[in-house]
């Protein structure tokens, strides 16, 4: 599927999005889980898009709507829109898509990988959020976040790792320069963390970037034993600004591929 959209792209004399890379060898590990968003439509074996929610930690509403979550080329397109609408109880001023995999997928430990592009700019990306995270499946304290990508002139050119005990907030997050240079809204970068009993560390583009175990954080032990679910989703808004005048919308969160990883199982000779 992905080749023929790309196909069409060339005869119409647009350039084609960048193709991924082959999956490299990961040893010891085996892939358990993933979405290339090669189907037509968001696969809802695997996902669960949220609808109708406002949250108070944004100014969104989140929707199931082909205009905020859909699938072109091959590529997952989470899109936030200057839009005005009833969302639940609340009139909100945008919309934006929310996925997640509560109650169809969940892991203690492994390796969560994403590869994806930023929407965000200098000068006009103020208020867009996107994110690739996890929660307990229990609804239990915890958090791992893979990546958040912050908009805004502040944040725009780095990616933030970050773990949370709960929403007092007790938390760790280190924002981060990518380590091959450019920026996470120059093109596509992959976010990986891996999760094991003893630590959680972060590579951006295949290069470790930061790292958390029992000597860095007292709440490690206490939360990070159990099975976590994905969440996927674009905010806009929040505790790092809202979107002011200059913010572009429509704002893409394009996502190549998701994949979750866990440890091969030891066979003895």
């Amino acid at each position: 599927m992905r080749l023929f959209w790309i196909s069409l792209l060339l005869i119409s004399g647009c350039t084609p999005p960048p193709p991924p890379p082959a999956p490299p060898a990961r040893t010891g590990w085996r892939l358990v889980w993933a979405d290339e968003f090669d189907a037509h439509t968001v696969d809802r074996s695997k996902w669960t898009i949220r609808d109708g929610e406002a949250r108070d930690v944004d100014l969104g509403c989140n929707v199931d709507d082909p205009a905020n979550a859909y699938i072109r080329y091959g590529f997952l397109v989470l899109r936030g829109l200057r839009k005005t609408v009833r969302c639940g109880s609340r009139t909100r001023q945008y919309t934006q898509a929310y996925l997640d995999t509560i109650g169809r997928h969940s892991w203690t430990y492994g390796r969560f990988e994403i590869r994806a592009r930023s929407p965000n700019r200098p000068g006009t990306s103020t208020g867009i959020w996107p994110a690739f995270w996890l929660r307990p499946e229990d609804g239990g304290k915890g958090e791992i976040d893979v990546v958040e990508l912050p908009g805004g002139d502040k944040w725009q050119d780095r990616a933030t790792a970050a773990i949370f005990y709960d929403y007092t907030p007790v938390k760790q997050d280190e924002r981060l320069t990518l380590p091959g240079g450019g920026t996470p809204g120059d093109g596509f970068h992959t976010y990986l963390t891996e999760w094991t009993p003893d630590a959680l560390t972060w590579y951006i583009d295949g290069r470790p970037v930061w790292r958390r175990d029992r000597a860095t954080t007292p709440f490690f032990d206490e939360v990070f034993h159990k099975p976590y679910n994905l969440r996927l989703n674009l905010q806009v808004g929040g505790w790092l600004g809202a979107p002011d005048a200059a913010t572009a919308f429509p704002a893409d969160f394009v996502v190549d591929h998701v994949r979750v990883y866990q440890r091969s199982p030891i066979v003895n000779p």
